[in-house]
């Protein structure tokens, strides 16, 4: 009992020694408080007492702050493990947002000034770099008709794995200037840059900031620009309405004999026998065919067609067939834009390279696009020649002129272009052929024929026998390739 109380003494002596060292530290601590209080509070260093509190109030603001964005971070990286989980689990039945609407699992998030892609901006093509290999791709672009208000948008590209997909943000590479400010639907080229992507691009969406990469929602093809760098190529537009599919057949071969690799065509809505001829050149290794919208999207009714071409959104509508032009042809060495009723002709009909390697660029070193120009043939004249072919039944033209003239450029020196101008790249320059015997040959309609004031119609006539020196040969495959088409026109 002794022995207890003992230690019970010492025990207590013990907090009272402690307590009393703890209310010593506590004394000095306030003491060394209320001096630097009272220091700080004299007038002597108020400065410092502003700089103080203006840093503890900055201070506080970033740490609220980087918390709200983690927390959010920590939202979005939740939501999408949740939807991958989800794709996985449910495999072909999370499509049923094939069409772009909001499924059951995938909804579609938006906020205030968020622009949806799908309803507003509407994809012809997707094209990659021209590389030979394929892991030196540095970017893929867009050619699209947009009716955003913002263009703050991302790309999701996908590969062949469901989770193969990459996203990166989709930067404006152009945009046509021509009517823009009239246009609903602007011609333009968005560009997104996937040298870290890690495996081969299939198909590729523009989503809002705040949408999610879908791979159930509508998705654009990649397509692969060949390169053929001495290569010669057409851009043809776009094939639209009824088209004569013999005087497509005689185009075409024209067209090879003047050594032509390659014609691009967006076609539109067209009747079967063009359709069967566009396939069997297609078929045949020169034509490249791409769809464009039948009903053209937007809220103007319109067409490629004269009677309901829209003057200021009409001529963007036909840019963004050039812009895939541009893209799928960038690595060919030589593209001319012309259409299905134009012929660029010489006098030794010389093959179109040999042509430029002998005779243009050799005078012309600089050179980043030749344009040509145009002698019309007007049909409205009346027959003046040989028929069937087109090229020999109308032998009356008009002077050369640069009206509605056009060209043909060099991708790697050209910066831009459409239907009628090309911008070179710095150090090269446009060059007019004023007196050399290359010429476009236009066979066309005068737009009003019965109007007898309209300029075609005043057109002074030459007589032009220069097609007749093909004619037999061109002929002959003509009728060929009528047979196997099987086209009884």
């Amino acid at each position: 009992m002794d022995i207890l109380n003992e230690r019970e003494v010492v025990f207590e002596l013990e907090n009272l020694r402690c307590c009393e060292i703890e209310r010593q530290w506590q004394k000095r601590s306030d003491c060394c408080y209320n001096s630097i209080v009272n220091q700080m509070m004299s007038p002597r260093y108020s400065k410092y007492r502003k700089v103080l509190l203006l840093s503890m109030f900055i201070f506080l603001f970033f740490i609220i702050k980087q918390t709200t964005i983690l927390n959010d971070n920590k939202q979005q990286v939740n939501h999408m493990n949740e939807i991958e989980k989800i794709q996985i689990m449910c495999g072909e039945l999370c499509k049923t947002s094939r069409v772009g609407h909001s499924g059951l699992f995938f909804h579609k998030t938006t906020g205030k000034n968020i622009e949806s892609c799908s309803e507003n901006v509407h994809i012809i093509s997707a094209v990659a770099q021209a590389k030979r290999d394929l892991s030196k791709i540095e970017f893929v672009v867009l050619n699209v008709l947009d009716g955003s208000k913002r263009t703050n948008f991302d790309c999701c590209i996908y590969g062949d794995e469901k989770l193969s997909v990459y996203r990166i943000k989709a930067v404006v590479k152009e945009t046509y200037r021509e009517n823009r400010k009239f246009a609903d639907l602007k011609a333009r080229q968005y560009q997104c840059f996937v040298h870290n992507i890690k495996f081969q691009m299939k198909y590729i969406q523009l989503v809002g900031k705040k949408e999610f990469c879908n791979s159930s929602h509508i998705r654009q093809p990649v397509s692969y620009a060949p390169v053929k760098e001495n290569k010669f190529a057409i851009c043809a537009k776009i094939a639209y309405n009824y088209l004569n599919p013999l005087h497509i057949i005689e185009w075409f071969e024209y067209q090879k004999m003047m050594g032509v690799d390659t014609v691009l065509i967006a076609l539109q809505q067209i009747n079967e026998d063009a359709y069967a001829v566009f396939k069997y050149y297609e078929r045949e290794g020169i034509a490249i065919l791409i769809s464009f919208p039948c009903k053209l999207p937007g809220n103007i009714d319109r067409s490629f067609a004269p009677d309901k071409w829209h003057y200021h959104q009409s001529t963007h509508d036909e840019q963004v067939a050039v812009y895939s032009c541009k893209e799928i042809l960038q690595g060919f060495g030589f593209v001319a834009i012309v259409d299905l009723d134009e012929y660029i002709v010489n006098g030794n009909f010389l093959k179109y390279t040999d042509i430029l390697k002998s005779e243009l660029l050799p005078a012309f070193p600089n050179a980043a696009a030749f344009t040509l120009r145009v002698s019309f043939f007007i049909t409205d004249w009346g027959v003046s020649g040989v028929e069937p072919l087109i090229t020999s039944k109308y032998i009356r033209r008009s002077k050369p002129i640069f009206s509605r003239y056009k060209n043909i450029y060099l991708p790697n020196r050209s910066a831009t272009m459409d239907t009628h101008l090309v911008w070179p790249m710095k150090g090269y320059r446009r060059i007019m052929l004023r007196s050399h015997n290359v010429i476009l040959y236009h066979y066309r309609k005068c737009k009003n024929s019965d109007n007898t004031t309209d300029v075609c119609m005043s057109f002074s006539k030459h007589s032009d026998t220069k097609m007749m020196k093909v004619m037999f040969e061109l002929y002959d495959k003509v009728v060929a390739v009528k047979r196997r088409c099987g086209i009884s026109a």
